[in-house]
């Protein structure tokens, strides 16, 4: 399957401009809207806000909405979520714009799990003057910050408050250039109202050859590193390659398996990730997971080379496959280049993992340089047949009664739409690894990072709208829990405003259910009454109406009604398709009972 990221036309709901000529530079605003129309910046997701009402007028009026190309969003956690979706797809960064300090604080959430997830974006953020005298009263005080940047520092990896025109053009410039070079997060560029509103003189401008500053490519690794990998490999009996973090597009993909295959090493994937091998692959014996299962367990354990190509956890998944205190046997190769983002706020970067070969490159690269370097032979290794996991977790909970299950709604989904055709932005929690069917890479697209709720709706939107550049004939579908509809289901609207094809189908079992098992486990470790544990996490009396929120969004419902039984199920699903590939957003809200539960789930209140 061939991708492409090169755009191919202006979405342009809003009608630009009737002139094809730019007016001439009159503001500090114009003047960074020309630099942003020099940028590989497609699109803009904004929440209008006054704070940078100077900057729209110049997107507007000054770029003709052309370059980038406005989406308007209904929340500034939306208008993060978008781009982060777009850029897992696209691989390149999206603008943001964020109303002052109240839109900032919004964002958060979603600026966090950008950041977790390691992806590019231009977050253009704005204040009310920072001189006094130049506030308006009340509302330009409460708009403005002194350092609004400090809201986030911790989860971004490059801030500035330029305070002229020029030194705005240079700090879009530099903040573009940080936010792509490897490991990727997002920048902020805050503007304060004069900058923007204050007139300017356009032969004193500066615009940089952009591209001179955004060449920056990732480090490949040594001469040195390469043969000491090879080396391992070459005597190894047991590999095992590790995918996390690594590029999408099908060169990558089809290095990853030649590689593999050349030397008989098992892989694992991760369900926090993009789809990196194909799941269905001889040597891909073990189902991904969030958490490490004893499938995988096993065969680090069996492993004598570990090769970890930027694995999310790489210390704690190899403490979780071993006994306490008890140091992995094998071999471990550590490929990855986050440690450049490291901070003491966060965890996000966990332990420091048991490795005896570190090497500071881009993982890509990396297996590129193994591959270029070894010989192009494959070879046999000695893997035990009882270290292939078991990939019957897949089987349905209870073919007795007519309740959907999981695995259920897995099999009538890629019923609906072919694994070749799809593109899986999301799943929840209850997905079991067994029912990925991940054959391309666009099959899946991972979780958000930071692992918060109301994110899907936003990243499905982005998926979707990449997608029509890079593959549109892939089908963006999020299978998406209640509470994660629930809390970011306005994201769609932008779905609708822009006629973006996708499928969101809810997993609903009515519960904060993750919680409900905590609450099990709390109440068993101390004596007390589980029964109660859905007490505080049922969203129920009354139940919110999935199809009534998603139709008064603009999106198309299929049917009127949630869907209760496994028999309703494929043809719903089918017809929800149907309906996406004529270019229709589609909410379908089923009931899928989390494993083990049945319909006696509403008589244990």
């Amino acid at each position: 399957m061939e991708f492409s990221n090169t755009r191919n036309a202006p979405r342009l709901s809003d009608k630009p401009r009737a002139s094809e000529e730019k007016p001439t530079i009159a503001f500090g605003s114009d003047a960074i809207a020309e630099q942003l129309s020099r940028l590989d910046l497609d699109y803009i997701a904004l929440v209008p806000g006054s704070s940078y009402r100077g900057l729209h007028d110049s997107i507007v009026n000054y770029n003709g909405n052309t370059c980038p190309e406005m989406l308007i969003c209904l929340h500034e956690e939306h208008a993060v979520a978008i781009a982060h979706g777009y850029a897992k797809v696209a691989e390149k960064p999206m603008a943001v714009g964020l109303h002052a300090n109240v839109g900032l604080m919004h964002a958060t959430m979603a600026i966090s799990n950008a950041f977790c997830d390691r992806v590019p974006m231009l977050l253009l953020g704005a204040t009310g003057p920072l001189d006094a005298a130049r506030r308006r009263p009340w509302i330009d005080h409460i708009h403005t910050a002194t350092d609004q940047a400090a809201l986030i520092r911790p989860f971004i990896k490059w801030d500035d408050q330029p305070h002229f025109a020029n030194a705005a053009i240079a700090s879009v410039v530099h903040a573009m250039a940080v936010t792509g070079a490897k490991p990727c997060a997002p920048t902020y560029v805050c503007l304060d109202l004069p900058v923007q509103e204050d007139e300017v003189d356009g032969k004193t401008l500066h615009f940089p050859d952009t591209q001179r500053y955004l060449q920056a490519k990732p480090p490949g690794p040594s001469t040195e590193d390469v043969a000491k990998v090879v080396s391992a490999l070459a005597g190894s009996e047991r590999p095992l390659f590790l995918l996390g973090r690594l590029n999408g597009w099908s060169s990558c993909w089809d290095e990853r398996i030649k590689l593999a295959e050349r030397y008989g090493a098992r892989v694992l994937t991760d369900l926090k990730q993009a789809a990196s091998f194909p799941t269905d692959h001889a040597l891909h014996p073990c189902p991904p997971s969030v958490f490490v299962t004893p499938q995988a367990s096993e065969m680090m354990r069996s492993a004598d080379v570990i090769i970890s190509f930027d694995w999310v956890d790489l210390a704690g998944t190899l403490k979780a496959a071993h006994d306490p205190g008890v140091e992995p046997a094998a071999t471990v190769v550590h490929v990855s280049l986050d440690s450049a983002l490291h901070n003491g706020w966060s965890k996000d970067h966990f332990g420091l993992p048991p490795a005896d070969i570190v090497v500071r490159a881009d993982p890509d690269k990396m297996a590129s340089a193994i591959l270029g370097a070894g010989k192009d032979e494959e070879r046999k290794p000695k893997w035990s047949s009882t270290t292939s996991a078991d990939q019957s977790e897949g089987a349905t909970d209870d073919e007795t009664t007519g309740d959907i299950f999981m695995t259920d709604l897995a099999t009538a989904l890629y019923g609906a739409v072919p694994p070749d055709d799809i593109c899986l932005v999301r799943v929840p929690l209850g997905w079991k690894g067994a029912d990925l069917r991940a054959t391309h890479p666009l099959g899946f697209m991972g979780m958000d990072g930071g692992a918060g709720i109301a994110s899907g709706p936003g990243q499905v939107v982005g998926t979707a709208l990449a997608l029509e550049d890079v593959a549109p004939r892939l089908i963006a579908v999020a299978v998406l829990g209640d509470g994660d509809f629930l809390m970011g289901s306005s994201a769609l609207w932008t779905a609708c405003r822009y006629r973006l094809p996708l499928l969101v189908v809810v997993a609903n079992n009515g519960s904060y259910f993750n919680d409900e098992v905590h609450q099990e486990r709390v109440a068993k470790r101390r004596g007390r009454e589980v029964e109660n544990k859905w007490i505080g996490m049922r969203l129920d009396d009354p139940a919110p109406d999935i199809h009534k929120i998603a139709g008064g969004l603009g999106c198309t419902t299929v049917v009127s009604s949630q869907v209760t039984e496994r028999r309703s199920l494929d043809s719903v699903l089918k017809r929800a398709v149907a309906q996406v590939r004529e270019g229709r957003a589609v909410v379908v809200d089923g009931r899928v009972l989390p494993d083990g539960y049945s319909s006696a789930l509403e008589k244990s209140k």
